[in-house]
């Protein structure tokens, strides 16, 4: 089931990056394709759920504390952004800056209604976990007490929601303070703030879409919360390339039999232990 979900999440996140790629007449347009796909991605996990039988509380408290939000925070996030920029009032940079500013608000209030969850999953904490993640399961303290967007008891804990809303949230936040800095710099163009390439990649697209997946799965960015997309879709900004199906090609290098399924890593590795071998004899 594990197995198969994170399956589902890469196919979407690559379904996610093709559609942000695409022409579009307007922005609305594409986020109603993007909210599409992730609206059919969860009604696929939805069924996937319902008729699977979890082999134990641990993997069923994996399953919605760690997999389902980060669908959910896909759905939450380009919700919102789209009804922020709906929103955007038509007049001086001040008007606009506000509105920005008051969407930060709405975060950091989230935050502090949702403090105590918030730091329990912070610290990577697990004994309250049967409670918060197991479907059916609702004595907690009243400050852990919240309201699901999912009332299908089939497919949803009372938490789970709230963990997808924090991750959404802290995207929301990342794109809000850069637009508002993109105000101050006096630029007006309110598209997705991207920051401009400082550098070229000059290698293989093969060997950075393997150093994408090396970051996810170490964790390295966010406190390991950052999803693979995110990590490819910067990459991909800093150095100025587009990587195409990273699903795709990911999948070919699993698939290799001669040669190392890691060989851009192996090669920084070796690099750098005959840069501090020659450092170490000079």
């Amino acid at each position: 089931m594990i197995q198969q979900a994170n399956q589902l999440y890469e196919e979407l996140t690559q379904q996610l990056r093709e559609t942000e790629a695409m022409p579009f007449s307007a922005p609305a347009q594409r986020q109603e394709r993007l909210l599409q796909h992730i609206r059919e991605a969860i009604d696929v996990l939805k069924q996937q759920v319902i008729t699977h039988t979890f082999a134990d509380e641990a993997e069923e408290i994996l399953f919605f504390k760690e997999i389902k939000p980060k669908f959910t925070s896909l759905l939450i996030y380009h919700a919102r952004l789209a009804l922020i920029e709906l929103k955007k009032p038509l007049g001086s940079l001040q008007d606009l800056r506000r509105h920005y500013e008051n969407e930060l608000l709405l975060i950091r209030v989230f935050y502090d209604h949702h403090v105590q969850l918030y730091q329990y999953l912070l610290s990577g904490s697990t004994y309250l976990d049967s409670r918060l993640f197991v479907r059916g399961r609702a004595d907690l303290p009243f400050q852990y007490s919240t309201s699901s967007m999912d009332t299908d008891t089939r497919f949803s804990t009372h938490y789970d929601y709230i963990v997808a809303r924090l991750e959404a949230n802290r995207r929301l936040g990342d794109y809000l303070i850069q637009t508002i800095h993109r105000l101050e710099q006096g630029q007006v163009d309110f598209a997705a703030p991207q920051a401009g390439p400082v550098m070229t990649w000059t290698g293989s697209k093969v060997y950075l879409i393997e150093l994408a997946y090396g970051l996810f799965e170490s964790g390295q960015i966010n406190n390991g919360t950052a999803d693979l997309c995110e990590i490819t879709e910067r990459l991909e900004t800093f150095f100025g390339v587009k990587l195409g199906n990273v699903y795709r090609t990911f999948q070919e290098v699993r698939q290799r039999k001669k040669d190392s399924r890691t060989k851009f890593l192996d090669l920084m590795r070796e690099r750098l232990l005959h840069r501090m071998d020659a450092l170490d004899g000079a």
